[in-house]
């Protein structure tokens, strides 16, 4: 009988908890990260996942946690331990399978970038691109190797719109979605422009300096909750991935 795998990505404003059968995946949901709930309320939220797709906590034979919150990650760890039959696998750079990670020190690297890397070229191969379109955009880059090479963190499109917000008097917070034209007819068109034509030009512009200093063509993937808004308008992501992080949740419980 084929496992049910549990994977949880705690990041800094959203968790992504998907289940697993094998390659497949089953079912995922998303959940608020609020770093103040309690391990029994966690738990709540999963069971209540679970329970509405007919699945009972004793199925769950694996579960796979990949966070940004250290608070969280301790969380999610007691409700494994306390829920369910096995010890959790947490993604750190201990517990990758066979990654070279060219990066200073290995272990700053985040989890989310691991599961994404290590996903990414597990489906493409590299050299590869995979940027990350979440509160922080992220771009990571795999060789043709498989090495780990780093890459760059830029604000995400939410953090850039509230900033703008919240430093100054008079701009308001706008929902995220492209205006009719360029060149915005009001304050609020002026500020969605600004923020998703902003970011598409710095994404594309990063992608050409990437493969510029690496001296070949790669391919660029996209994940995230704002990957599919970008991509219409993107000049040089290929694809969408949107469950990139819980495949590598997955592929890293399954090398261990």
């Amino acid at each position: 009988m084929t496992k049910l795998l549990l994977a949880i990505d705690v990041g800094n404003t959203h968790t992504a908890v998907g289940l697993f059968k094998g390659e497949n995946l089953l079912h995922d949901w998303r959940l608020s990260s609020k770093p103040n709930r309690t391990a029994d309320e966690l738990w709540i939220l999963i069971e209540s996942c679970l329970h509405a797709v007919d699945v009972s906590s004793k199925e769950i034979e694996q579960v796979g946690i990949s966070s940004v919150v250290p608070r969280l990650t301790e969380l999610y760890r007691e409700v494994a331990r306390k829920r369910f039959t096995s010890e959790p696998v947490i993604v750190s750079v201990n517990t990758v399978p066979k990654m070279i990670i060219d990066y200073a020190p290995p272990h700053a690297v985040g989890a989310d970038r691991i599961c994404s890397a290590i996903a990414g070229f597990s489906k493409f191969g590299g050299p590869l691109i995979v940027i990350d379109l979440g509160t922080a955009t992220v771009f990571d880059v795999i060789d043709q190797n498989g090495t780990y090479l780093g890459g760059l963190i830029a604000p995400g499109l939410n953090t850039a719109a509230d900033s703008l917000h919240r430093m100054t008097d008079a701009l308001p917070r706008v929902e995220l979605q492209f205006p009719s034209n360029v060149i915005g007819k009001s304050t609020v068109e002026s500020i969605q422009s600004g923020v998703l034509y902003g970011s598409i030009e710095m994404i594309d512009g990063i992608v050409r300096r990437i493969q510029e200093s690496l001296r070949c063509k790669t391919k660029v993937i996209a994940t995230g909750g704002f990957s599919g808004l970008l991509k219409t308008q993107s000049a040089t992501i290929e694809q969408i991935e949107p469950n990139l992080v819980l495949e590598g949740i997955r592929l890293v419980v399954e090398a261990q």
